[in-house]
């Protein structure tokens, strides 16, 4: 005859057929009607509740309201809902540690209740409480204060002192001040605000002030050496960092890098002047490329590596030395290397090669040198600059152009 479980609400659990056992409806083995191996599993699911299935992991088919010591974090926790499976999901009842929470009903201490943290959403009353941690969520009164240290969203107070003007303190973080339209938003009455040696910040507003509240407009052209010091990063002052919009720059070099933002026009008989020699562009690549390499367009992205002998699919050479870079906001030298369009470029080339000679395809990235009769206006890559002595692997500064 099967055994027909019963939940503790009344609900059906589980029926379990004669001679069999049941693993999958609850945490237990649940042996059925004349099952040989009863004494095994009883045995086993008494010791299992004896130590509240105590193990890093919750126990498989919980029950709502089943309980699970977790070994790693030393709490003892509730199932919230049957076949609970993910730890996190279960309700922390109590710890053997400082961390977890225990929510317990109504508490009478008689000796001292020590506590690392206390969140009260109600009234606390006591002459004295001594916390190291302490959360107000609403509304803190307090006629004379003595606070050390306090992290504090919102305050109303007519005096905040450090006890004398001889002590020290320090304001943490970023403050903005609310003052009358009419008045100073903040006074000091002795001492000066200053700024540590150290430091690269300063006062910074959108209009300055005489003392009588008149504004102050400064209008010209500034030519004291400390501005020029400071803009130019002469004299080992440290340089301007931040944004400038001019509308004519004449200078003799300009240090560092950036972004040049805005539409420029290069005047008659100017001119943009660069260290190396080629023009590229970023396309997007089907793997990560080293300088050199010959591509072709094709593959899953844009570009990929040369694929065949003497190929006519040729398309460019993976630069890292652009002295102009197109398209330079697609990605990164990774996902969209720079190609030479046109100029000098190091090439990944094998065998022999010799200044002058035209380069082709070689397969799997690399050119070599054209033989008789070989290079065509389709599969030349471009010209030799240098030589190469050696056989094997190696790289030759040439001329190049995509066709």
């Amino acid at each position: 005859m099967a055994y027909t479980i019963i939940r503790s609400d009344g609900s059906t659990l589980t029926t379990i057929q004669d001679g069999t056992i049941n693993t999958t409806s609850t945490s237990l083995a649940l042996p059925g009607r004349s099952y040989s191996g009863y004494g095994q599993a009883l045995n086993t699911n008494f010791v299992r509740q004896l130590e509240n299935y105590a193990s890093t992991t919750p126990p498989a088919n919980p029950l709502k309201g089943q309980l699970w010591f977790n070994t790693q974090q030393q709490t003892l926790n509730v199932c919230p809902a049957d076949n609970t499976n993910s730890a996190s999901d279960w309700l922390t009842l109590t710890t053997t540690t400082a961390s977890g929470t225990a929510t317990l009903a109504n508490v009478l201490v008689t000796g001292n209740l020590t506590a690392n943290n206390i969140i009260s959403n109600n009234a606390i009353t006591s002459d004295t409480i001594d916390v190291r941690l302490a959360n107000v969520s609403a509304t803190l009164t307090a006629l004379n204060a003595d606070i050390t240290t306090a992290n504090l969203s919102a305050i109303r107070t007519q005096v905040i002192t450090t006890g004398s003007t001889t002590t020290t303190g320090s304001l943490t973080g970023q403050w903005t001040l609310y003052g009358s339209s009419s008045a100073n938003a903040l006074s000091v009455s002795t001492g000066n605000i200053s700024f540590a040696s150290s430091s690269v910040n300063g006062i910074k507003c959108d209009n300055y002030m005489y003392a009588n509240g008149a504004r102050f407009t400064p209008t010209g052209t500034y030519t004291n050496q400390s501005v020029s010091d400071y803009l130019t990063g002469a004299n080992g002052v440290s340089q301007f960092a931040g944004n400038i919009a001019p509308t004519k720059v004449t200078t003799t070099r300009l240090a560092g890098g950036g972004k040049i933002e805005g539409i420029w026009t290069l005047e008659t008989g100017a001119r943009l002047q660069a260290t190396f020699a080629d023009l590229a562009e970023r396309f997007e690549a089907d793997d990560i490329y080293d300088p050199g390499t010959v591509v072709e367009l094709g593959g899953d992205k844009e570009i990929t590596s040369v694929k065949e002998d003497l190929s006519d699919k040729i398309f460019g050479v993976i630069s890292n030395t652009a002295a102009y870079l197109m398209n330079s906001i697609a990605g990164n030298d990774n996902t969209h290397p720079p190609v030479a369009i046109s100029g000098r470029v190091q090439v990944k080339v094998k065998g022999i090669v010799k200044k002058g000679d035209r380069l082709v395809s070689a397969g799997k990235g690399y050119a070599r040198a054209a033989r008789e009769d070989e290079a065509t206006a389709f599969n030349t890559i471009g010209r030799s600059l240098a030589s190469k002595t050696t056989d094997g692997l190696g790289m030759v500064e040439a001329i190049v152009i995509i066709r």
